[in-house]
């Protein structure tokens, strides 16, 4: 039985979920990068970045 309002679970959105999950990891990492340099201008990028390769290098062990 589906409640009102909710979608059937699928495995595309359970993708979706991981994705999710994933981008707010990063997102966390980036912001603790960010304070730990000192909150630099300009360096946003550079930063998500690092902090993407952080959180992938763990996720895929």
């Amino acid at each position: 039985m589906a409640f009102p309002g909710r979608k059937p679970f699928t495995e595309k959105s359970a993708s979706k979920i991981d994705e999710v999950k994933l981008n707010q990891m990063i997102r966390e990492r980036a912001y603790y990068i960010w304070e730990s340099k000192g909150k630099p201008k300009g360096q946003d990028q550079k930063i998500w970045l690092q902090a993407e390769k952080e959180v992938l290098s763990r996720v895929r062990r």
